[in-house]
């Protein structure tokens, strides 16, 4: 099935610099499980779909430009899915980390033209 968790919130005036997914410990799911991390109530994914059923680390520039995308003009709520099919998982450990500057609300370049 897919549960949703909230794993943090990025403070206001905020800059997303990075998005860490690490799998400690496997998920035994059934056939698959993923983790995708972003905002709450967004479709946008700063990490999308990422295989938990494999021991690793995926570190991702969120939109890989910092572009204004990665800055949040509020307390923003970060959550993570997990979506397994199949057997229900006994076992998995994921951990999700995010770089982040804060107060670092800057203009783009092509604004300031």
């Amino acid at each position: 099935g897919t549960t949703t968790y909230d794993v943090g919130v990025l403070p206001k005036n905020s800059q997303l610099l990075t998005s860490t997914i690490r799998c400690a410990v496997v998920s035994d799911s059934g056939t698959s499980a993923t983790v995708s991390v972003g905002k709450t109530g967004s479709a946008a994914f700063y990490v999308v779909a990422t295989d938990v059923k494999t021991l690793g680390e995926t570190t991702l520039l969120t939109t890989g430009s910092l572009d204004s995308a990665d800055r949040v003009d509020a307390d923003t709520q970060i959550t993570a899915t997990l979506i397994a099919v199949g057997t229900t998982a006994t076992t998995g450990q994921v951990s999700v980390t995010f770089t982040y500057v804060q107060a670092n609300y800057l203009q783009d370049k092509a604004a300031n033209i």
